[in-house]
């Protein structure tokens, strides 16, 4: 009755005026409460812990810092009100937790020791709740002192609460904390973990951190425990130790709520935050944690922080005065990485139980998200499998992508010079488990079950499509880790033989657009640093360039092995600086024309088109003088069989391809490939003809003086409108017409047949510096009509007058300008700033920016499969 009493009357808002007077009562009579002292403690300071909690939740709410409403809203209140509830809150606890003859305990009567203990279980069991409840005071009370005066004094005059004096309630709230801390420091720092979870961020930060940044109300967690004067750095590693090795029971409201991971993610954000030299002082317990946390199997996000608190403990203090320090700081890093390394692992099997092979399991993975990472686990567990057959796996993304964020720069800092034949083996380990997840190319699946989800096929295909698409997240963060790897010398040994190999192999482009690039520094760390590697690229090329195709063998299999080679010898070129490979080219031309070489070869010679076009962006105008003839015979020879290809006799059928021309391949008989399937090589060919023209008009005049001898052979130069008729006299043609303008009307004849599938009301616009061709396959050649259109339209414009997309079926200038005959298409002018002392420097910018542009569209063309579509 004593205890209804109590509570209904500290419940009553509307008295709140006698609240102190009741808190009076219960500090006085705490000695005489004998063994329902847990009892009543615990409901009154649970009481009292609500109402400071609404009393903030509405000084929050009237002074419009949030827009919920509190429970209740109290009208007379005594101007002190919140700072006798802390005094009362901080009476009570003492008196449960503190040795009575402590200097902070107030009340020294003799009591029963045994009640006294029930009472201290007591309190700590709702020490979480407490310390949330002080913790939404010290962020008002931060938010008090940093806003400008004028701001506080019109919230205060909004509010019916007065927050009063703020450092008297910091004070009051340092007294409370501070003896907490020194005599029960693990409860404290679980309880601080505690409240840590609740503070988490509530909107879903964006997904690629492994490690969640931690909230402005988790840092003000941080700044509460380093204003506690007990809570020295020392101590708090030596606490954290403690309470990761045996975490004290707490009234969990989750499942799964890992108290040791969200201990890890405090003590991250606050080794994050701590001066270097307290850093450096606690190392020997530093070193402590590090070693016994991963002996102590912690669940996967915990150990992912303790690789998060050693790099930035490297990042603050990268070298030690002691040798041994600096051993055991080596030691330390091998198990942590080597216990992250299990986990990238855990999502791979053998294939069989003779052999160590490795290969990815098919299983489901998620992607990284540090904040949402353990919900994301639970969702998983309820949607796809069952709670009993839960496994890590769940985890090898975000391992992967963390090893991808620090290893290399961490492994750089913690082994010195004449240390790094140590981390080899280390590198091989991980390697070990890199190279199968590399290895699995159903990302291209991925992609396409993205894209098609919604039309994605019924039955056993649906099921392959989900199996398939699992590996993707893991190769993007793979190749990430492989790129970050060999951008260090020491590191080659253990990755160039697996790197070399998956360049080699047949699934090699089979990926991601946004994996291109990571390729490609790892391919030019390897090539640079290690010139036999690139030798024996060479020597591949040539080898399988003057062997002989074989009678008894797949002919067509052949030809793809050569095509296939010759692509990465491009690739490899376009990875490398300017003029990198310059001493090679004359090798480079002798394999390009060994090539050519073979005639009605279209999968061997769109990849030469290829190769050229790498070539105009790798190497300098000068290099490539002997070149030119053979770059514009071949662009004239594809335009003639395009030309062949239109002008043949209507009754043949368009599928067949070149074939109506009489340009059936010599190897196509027995290899198992319909005639479309040709047809469609003799597309991709032509598209990568037209690709290599739309570069050489593209780019500045300078950069390709050689072209500007041929272009007038390609596209009209002049403002003659008559050269889009051609006209003849018996059996000589009177003119030259250009090829685009032959071609473009050809394909006008061929549409207006056809207006199922009419593309000639497809327009392009020209812009300075873009390229025109932005398709990576066609399916019939009267896509290219749009592209043929405006390069015969382009120049047959006035000089001063702009071109816009203008109309479909003949030349004239539209809204927009484009440049005059005087300029080239890749010379038009430049929109830029016109005065003179900036022109030079604003055309460099753009240049930039438009080189930039056109080598990620090229960049795209050497992705295969689906996955460009």
């Amino acid at each position: 009755m004593f205890l209804c009493a109590v509570i209904r009357a500290l419940h009553q808002h509307h008295a709140c005026k006698m609240h102190p007077q009741w808190m009076g009562l219960i500090t006085a009579t705490l000695p005489y409460m004998g063994r329902v002292l847990r009892r009543v403690v615990a409901s009154v300071t649970l009481q009292l812990c609500r109402n400071l909690d609404n009393l903030l939740q509405q000084y929050r709410y009237e002074s419009a810092i949030t827009d919920t409403r509190p429970q209740w809203m109290a009208l007379c209140i005594p101007p002190d009100l919140i700072l006798t509830v802390l005094e009362g809150v901080t009476a009570i606890i003492h008196y449960c937790l503190l040795d009575p003859s402590s200097q902070y305990h107030q009340l020294k009567v003799n009591v029963d020791q045994k009640h006294l203990a029930e009472a201290r279980a007591g309190i700590l069991s709702i020490l979480h709740t407490i310390v949330s409840s002080v913790t939404l005071l010290w962020s008002v009370l931060h938010r008090a002192d940093s806003a400008d005066k004028p701001a506080v004094a019109s919230a205060c005059s909004t509010s019916n609460i007065n927050l009063g004096s703020t450092k008297n309630l910091r004070q009051q709230v340092l007294e409370l904390l501070g003896p907490i801390s020194m005599n029960h420091g693990t409860h404290f720092m679980a309880a601080i973990a505690y409240v840590w979870n609740e503070r988490k961020q509530t909107k879903a930060p964006v997904r690629n951190k492994v490690i969640p940044a931690a909230s402005e109300e988790q840092l003000l967690l941080v700044e509460l425990v380093r204003s506690v004067s007990a809570m020295r750095t020392e101590t708090v590693v030596q606490t954290v130790k403690e309470v990761l090795k045996q975490p004290p029971a707490i009234a969990k409201e989750k499942k799964h709520l890992s108290l040791e991971v969200c201990m890890l993610q405090f003590f991250y954000a606050y080794v994050q935050r701590i001066p270097v030299s307290n850093l450096v002082d606690s190392w020997p317990s530093l070193l402590a944690l590090l070693k016994d946390s991963v002996q102590l199997g912690l669940p996967a996000p915990g150990q992912f922080l303790l690789l998060g608190v050693l790099n930035e403990f490297i990042l603050k203090n990268p070298n030690l005065e002691s040798k041994k320090d600096q051993r055991e700081l080596q030691d330390v890093t091998h198990k942590v990485v080597e216990a992250i390394g299990t986990i990238a692992g855990s999502s791979l099997e053998q294939t069989t139980w003779l052999r160590r092979n490795l290969e990815v399991k098919a299983s489901p993975q998620i992607v990284v998200d540090g904040a949402n990472l353990e919900t994301d686990v639970e969702d998983l567990m309820l949607t796809v499998m069952e709670a009993s057959s839960f496994t890590p796996s769940v985890y090898s993304v975000h391992a992967l992508t963390l090893l991808a964020e620090v290893l290399a720069h961490l492994l750089d800092m913690v082994f010195y010079s004449d240390e790094k034949e140590r981390v080899i083996p280390l590198l091989v380990n991980i390697m070990h488990y890199v190279v199968p997840y590399l290895r699995n190319h159903s990302i291209i699946i991925y992609h396409l079950l993205n894209m098609r989800r919604a039309a994605a096929a019924a039955g056993a295909a649906a099921d392959v499509f989900f199996r398939s698409a699992h590996n993707a997240p893991s190769y993007r963060a793979c190749i990430q880790l492989l790129s970050s790897l060999s951008g260090f010398q020491y590191t080659r040994r253990a990755w160039k033989k697996e790197a070399f190999d998956l360049f080699m192999d047949h699934t090699f482009f089979q990926m991601d657009s946004s994996c291109v690039s990571p390729w490609r520094a790892i391919i030019d760390h390897l090539m640079t640093h290690d010139k036999t590697t690139f030798r024996d690229l060479m020597t591949r090329v040539a080898v399988a360039q003057s062997s002989s195709l074989s009678l008894f063998t797949n002919r067509d299999a052949e030809l793809e092995q050569r095509a296939m080679l010759l692509k990465r010898l491009a690739f490899t070129i376009y990875s490398s600086e300017v003029d990198q490979y310059q001493k090679y080219l004359p090798d480079i031309q002798e394999r390009l024309v060994e090539s050519l070489r073979l005639p009605q070869v279209p999968i061997l010679h769109a990849q030469v088109f290829l190769f050229f076009r790498v070539l105009l962006l790798r190497m300098s105008p000068q290099h490539l003088t002997s070149l030119w003839p053979t770059m514009i015979t071949e662009l004239v020879q594809v335009f003639l069989l395009m030309e062949q290809e239109l002008t043949a006799d209507e009754d043949i059928s368009r599928t067949s391809g070149p074939s109506v021309a009489g340009l059936e391949t010599t190897y196509s008989g027995g290899n198992g490939f319909s005639t479309s399937y040709n047809s469609q090589r003799w597309l991709n060919l032509y598209l990568s003809a037209c690709k290599l023209l739309d570069l050489a008009l593209a780019l500045p005049s300078e950069s390709l003086p050689q072209f500007q001898m041929y272009r007038w052979a390609f596209i009209p130069e002049t403002s003659d409108d008559s050269g889009l008729e051609v006209r003849r006299q018996g059996t000589h043609q009177r003119e030259f017409k250009p090829y685009v303008v032959r071609l473009a009307k050809l394909l006008r004849k061929r549409a207006k047949k056809n207006p199922e599938e009419d593309f000639s009301l497809r327009t392009l616009s020209w812009e300075p510096g873009h390229l025109l061709l932005t398709l990576y396959v066609i399916r019939c050649m009267d896509q290219l009509l749009p592209f043929f259109n405006l390069l015969s339209q382009v120049f047959n414009c006035k000089a001063g007058s702009r071109l816009g997309p203008g109309p479909a079926h003949g030349p004239g200038p539209g809204p927009a300008h484009g440049p005059g005959p005087a300029h080239g298409l890749g010379d038009g002018v430049f929109p830029g700033n016109r005065d003179a002392g900036h022109k030079l420097e604003s055309q460099k910018v753009f240049w930039s920016r438009a080189r930039q542009n056109i080598e990620e569209m090229v960049e795209k063309d050497f992705l295969e499969g689906l996955i460009k579509t």
